[in-house]
């Protein structure tokens, strides 16, 4: 059951990277996976094999949808938060096309496009949304990866430019982009015939980022610990001329998963303690199910997917106790 209104506290801003969203991109080996792998108690969700080179990271292989679904459900396990808090995706493009060959297989086609309709493209963008979702929900940090790519516009004179960007189908950028608190993309500059690499943050007429932070330095030496500081001291600043409240590090909360067995039960033992009280009583009852439902039905006809509202009835009945 959420908290109620009368309970909730006012929001915090960490300045640690822990519990943040992040999407990082750039051009083939500059770096995004090693950096990725960097952020605290990471397990990389590899989509590719991008982990060769890099020691010590915690990889699990992705070869179809299904073994991301797998993962998703061992995340809710105790034993994976308390050994992981950053979940990182490698990369999002290949985990959008996975996504999309699983629902042309529930539906029974080769393409997304022969779903009638177009339900095809909103069954995609509603199954890849709830899963992103969900492990934020789990009270998990995301770094999202991408590939870089560039496309060609023309502006208001007419004169073309190049345009450097996530290498994203357009509906997975829309929910990426809404998700994340940090769009940055890995750069090479070279400087006195060495190269050095760079996080941007800042978006430009020719390069897409950007971050939730508004003081955040709009590119930052490339390195976990140098993303950290530049954050940690935007946030300060945010503090010291907003007032914001910061933290070290903000408070997980995790989404409690009601067990349907229990409140099934529950549902049940209410019922007969009502009822039994006054017969009346299974009229109101069956009511508040139906405004619940918006149609009439049993408590016995609920099922394990719609607990959440099996949960609404009990405190329904609690209430009239």
């Amino acid at each position: 059951m959420p908290k109620h209104l009368w309970e909730i506290e006012p929001s915090v801003i960490s300045r640690d990277l822990k519990g943040k969203y992040v999407l990082l991109y750039g051009k083939a080996k500059s770096g995004k996976t090693s950096a990725a792998c960097m952020f605290p108690k990471a397990v990389l969700l590899a989509f590719e094999k991008g982990y060769n080179a890099i020691g010590n990271a915690f990889p699990y292989d992705i070869n179809k949808w299904s073994d991301f679904k797998y993962a998703l459900r061992d995340l809710e396990d105790p034993r994976a938060r308390e050994k992981f808090s950053t979940v990182i995706i490698d990369t999002v493009s290949i985990a959008w096309d996975l996504c999309e060959q699983h629902i042309c297989v529930q539906n029974g086609v080769q393409k997304i496009s022969e779903i009638p309709w177009g339900a095809g493209y909103s069954l995609c963008k509603k199954e890849f949304e709830t899963c992103l979702r969900k492990i934020t929900q789990l009270g998990y940090g995301v770094v999202l990866i991408a590939h870089n790519t560039t496309r060609v516009e023309k502006d208001g004179d007419g004169n073309e430019r190049e345009i450097v960007g996530p290498d994203l189908p357009k509906r997975a950028a829309e929910i990426c982009n809404a998700l994340v608190d940090i769009i940055a993309y890995i750069g090479i500059e070279y400087e006195n015939g060495e190269s050095k690499r760079y996080f941007y943050t800042r978006e430009t007429p020719t390069l897409f980022a950007g971050s939730r932070f508004k003081y955040l330095a709009p590119k930052i030496p490339f390195g976990y610990n140098e993303l950290v500081t530049a954050v940690a001291e935007a946030i300060q600043k945010e503090e010291d001329l907003n007032g914001v409240r910061v933290v070290d590090t903000a408070p997980t909360e995790v989404e409690a998963k009601l067990d349907f067995a229990t409140v099934r039960s529950k549902a049940a033992d209410l019922w007969t303690k009502l009822v039994t009280a006054d017969e009346a009583n299974s009229t109101t009852i069956l009511k508040k199910v139906e405004v619940i439902m918006g149609h009439p039905m049993k408590l016995s006809e609920f099922t394990e997917e719609q607990v959440d509202l099996l949960q609404m009835v009990v405190d329904e009945m609690k209430a009239m106790m």
